[in-house]
């Protein structure tokens, strides 16, 4: 009689253990491609420079050095963290945030959770991702993602630069789709149709994706054509495309890093209210282009660091397991582009006051 009590006991000891054990923070401290605070170490002798530096990662990269706001803290020591313990490079997360919540009330709101896994991420002292938030973000880009089809006419006039962003980039993915009449093979009338796609969505550094589901046509002749048939959509890959594009188009909007040409970013049609997303100049460029390279390679050492722990994180037995690959695989490309999207940040502007023209 005593025995089943005997098992029942064990069985909520076991638990109790795995509960306590089952903290969803993954400490990033020491992960050699991150570079938490390796800008700031560099910087933490030359103050001049550790004070442009600050006043950089405050500020969207579209609004020029000379005029950013100081920052009236001493650079010592070297810090990110702000006063009020935000991370100044979260602050211009917080500027976009603002501006959503006033002209989407409904919505608006719910995008802090995006400043609250970067201030983490940025954390000096404590550089960590919480699990339990990126599942929040998850939720928070499928929401908005749902709000394309149903108002893409109204998000195509929105004063909202992220809503604009987002619907362009969403577009661009999916092939930004036209048909356009297609002339007879003598050329004297009209015959069907053809179907026009677009090459992808291009992020900032040129790198294109497109929706697998897509197929092309190649046309080499007036009646003969070379079709290419569509890749397999699969669901891990869709989701994870899709929180790329949420995060690149609402990190873009904030940050603005300049863009290579060909970028969907220099798509996004400007308002009178503000200016067009900055293209890269290579005649006046604000860091020399092997020093972009480099912050693109860095930015990407640092998106497979994270997808990569992450990831491992969150399949198989660990308990932060998620049972499910394909959430699985959009909480590591969350992380990840998230990872990306700093560096990119934070390397632009150490690179452009310690090399920029």
């Amino acid at each position: 009689m005593k025995r089943p009590h005997f098992s029942l006991f064990a069985l909520l000891v076991i638990l109790l253990m795995q509960a306590g054990c089952s903290s969803s923070v993954l400490q990033l401290r020491g992960q050699p491609d991150l570079h938490l605070g390796a800008f700031r170490q560099k910087l933490a002798d030359k103050k001049e420079l550790a004070t442009k530096f600050l006043a950089c990662t405050r500020q969207a990269h579209d609004e020029p050095l000379g005029e950013r706001r100081e920052d009236t803290t001493s650079p010592e020591p070297l810090s990110l963290q702000t006063p009020d313990g935000q991370a100044t490079s979260v602050r211009p997360l917080t500027a976009v945030i603002d501006k959503i919540r006033r002209r989407h009330q409904d919505k608006g709101a719910s995008l802090s959770i995006l400043a609250h896994v970067l201030d983490d991420v940025t954390n000096d002292a404590n550089a960590h991702i919480d699990v339990d938030k990126l599942k929040q973000v998850i939720e928070v880009a499928r929401q908005w993602q749902g709000h394309l089809g149903l108002e893409e006419d109204q998000l195509e006039q929105d004063s909202s630069r992220f809503a604009r962003m987002l619907l362009t980039y969403n577009k661009a993915y999916f092939g930004d789709l036209s048909f356009a009449a297609r002339p007879d093979s003598v050329g004297i009338g009209l015959r069907g149709v053809v179907k026009v796609t677009s090459k992808g969505f291009v992020d900032r550094s040129g790198n294109a994706f497109l929706f697998p589901g897509i197929s092309a046509e190649l046309e080499v002749s007036p009646t003969n054509s070379i079709r290419i048939s569509a890749t397999t959509v699969d669901s891990q890959r869709v989701s994870a495309d899709l929180m790329r594009i949420f995060l690149e188009a609402f990190f873009d909007t904030a940050f603005r890093v300049p863009a290579v040409h060909g970028a969907t970013a220099l798509r996004v049609g400007p308002i009178p209210q503000e200016p067009p997303y900055p293209e890269f100049d290579a005649h006046h460029p604000a860091i020399p282009l092997e020093t972009l390279a480099r912050v693109t390679r860095d930015a990407l050492r640092a998106e497979a660091a994270v997808t990569s722990l992450v990831g491992k994180a969150v399949r198989g037995g660990s308990v932060f397991s998620a049972q499910n690959e394909t959430v699985a695989a959009t909480l590591e490309t969350a992380a990840g582009v998230m990872a990306k999207k700093i560096v990119e940040h934070e390397g632009f502007c150490y690179y452009q006051v310690t090399q920029g023209s």
